[in-house]
């Protein structure tokens, strides 16, 4: 990735403004919320989900999937955070992007999309995962051979928004 540098301002109020280029090569968007890391001498920004690096959230999708044989994906808004079916971090395809984004709901259609270099086929259940700061990702589990798929995906989404402390 090559580098972009600027030189920019700090106003009376204490902002600088994230240049245009810097915007569209992060994929930041307006309403994106930001971390703020700083040492003695550098500020770092990067783009926060409370879903990411959430061990209890991992831990309460590996009991479902050990407890019901389930193959399940969570992603934030444009990678897959934890799956066992799919590599971890593997980029969502644009398509998959937008259902996130939309914060779309499918229940029990089969359907194949891309989540890096693997194409994924199967009975897609997939629910938003919405906090107060909007849209933090999806959860998707397959209904294949699985009784009551889009149930589990409801009470998974229910328990991630719970552990999240949104109600």
């Amino acid at each position: 990735m090559k580098d972009i540098n600027f030189i920019k301002n700090i106003d009376n109020l204490g902002r600088i403004v994230i240049p245009m280029d810097v915007r569209r090569k992060l994929q930041i968007n307006t309403g994106d919320v930001l971390s703020i890391t700083c040492n003695d001498k550098n500020i770092m920004l990067t783009k926060y989900s409370t879903l990411d690096n959430n061990y209890k959230i991992v831990e309460i999708l590996k009991y479902f999937v050990d407890a019901f044989s389930l193959k399940i994906i969570l992603t934030n808004k444009e990678n897959v955070i934890y799956s066992n079916l799919v590599s971890l971090g593997s980029k969502l395809d644009n398509h998959v992007k937008l259902l996130v984004k939309n914060a779309t709901t499918i229940k029990g259609q089969s359907l194949s999309y891309e989540f890096g270099d693997k194409k994924v086929s199967g009975i897609y259940n997939m629910l938003p995962i919405v906090t107060n700061e909007g849209i933090e990702g999806s959860i998707v589990v397959f209904g294949d051979g699985v009784d009551n798929a889009y149930d589990i995906c409801v009470l998974i989404c229910r328990l991630i928004q719970l552990e999240l402390n949104i109600t």
